[in-house]
């Protein structure tokens, strides 16, 4: 039995040699709408370099895992939870949660304490851990001050307008709020001024959507 061969599309290709495939979307050219899809596409590479600076320094300190970071600087500004609370905030199983706690208490920067009730363990950063915590945010810090330093103090003002502006648009609800703040300094963005804070709890038709999580008061 004779097989057809498929016929290969003919390649097209644009600037710098990359292959464009028959079927990607063909942004515009020029005009505010070409604009706006630069800036989205530049807002992206810049979103995920800082993400992955950032990730890699504070793994680098924290060890343990990529979700260690977020668990010392979590119990750094929420000491005294339990391990529900921290499943909750970092988006990981209960199990997954108790064994990165099993780890980080192995290593001293993390006790088991028990609550008023006798019963429920509750998790607080030793001296140790609390001192890397510190570290770790210090070395988010250095990787973000270093971007916001191509900046005058126009432009901070302007970026600090539009970044929240953004980021009011794409909190959803409160579980993940909470999520997108996981790292954050919580000294340098009081809630007063927090962007999140502001656009939590969002307009029912747009709770759930960013992490896939369903509002709880919905029908």
């Amino acid at each position: 039995m004779k097989h057809r061969s498929r016929r290969t599309p003919e390649r097209v290709f644009g600037e710098g040699g990359i292959a464009i495939p028959s079927e990607a979307p063909r942004p515009p050219r020029r005009g505010a709408a070409a604009d706006r899809a630069f800036t989205a596409n530049v807002l992206g590479t810049l979103a995920l370099t800082v993400a992955d600076r950032v990730s890699i320094g504070a793994a680098r300190v924290a060890r343990h895992g990529a979700n260690a970071p977020a668990a010392l600087v979590t119990l750094l500004w929420y000491p005294d939870r339990p391990i529900a609370f921290l499943a909750d905030r970092l988006r990981i199983t209960h199990p997954g949660a108790v064994q990165l706690v099993d780890r980080l208490e192995k290593d001293g920067l993390v006790d088991r304490i028990p609550a008023l009730d006798g019963r429920t363990k509750l998790l607080a950063l030793t001296p140790r851990g609390e001192r890397v915590a510190l570290e770790v945010l210090s070395a988010r810090r250095d990787v973000l001050e270093r971007a916001v330093s191509a900046l005058d103090d126009a432009q901070v003002r302007a970026l600090a307008d539009a970044a929240g502006a953004m980021l009011e648009a794409i909190t959803d609800d409160l579980l993940t709020s909470e999520y997108m703040c996981r790292m954050c300094d919580e000294l340098a963005c009081p809630d007063a001024r927090c962007p999140v804070e502001r656009a939590e709890p969002a307009p029912p038709h747009r709770r759930g959507t960013g992490y896939g999580v369903p509002d709880p008061a919905a029908p």
